[in-house]
């Protein structure tokens, strides 16, 4: 994890959801980024979002 949080790979492999699906759940507001770096597109998750059965 970098100073920003985990990049959407990185949140991806450790919550066990695709990339796609995060994509998803943020176009339709159920889990957002907490950064967004609009000049390279790339979007950070805190790990403390992943809930993990």
């Amino acid at each position: 994890m970098n100073r920003n949080g985990l990049k959407i790979g990185e949140f991806s492999r450790l919550c066990h959801v695709t990339v796609r699906a995060l994509r998803h759940y943020e176009k339709i507001r159920l889990l957002v980024p907490e950064i967004i770096d609009y000049s390279t597109g790339y979007r950070y998750y805190s790990a403390g979002r992943c809930r993990r059965p």
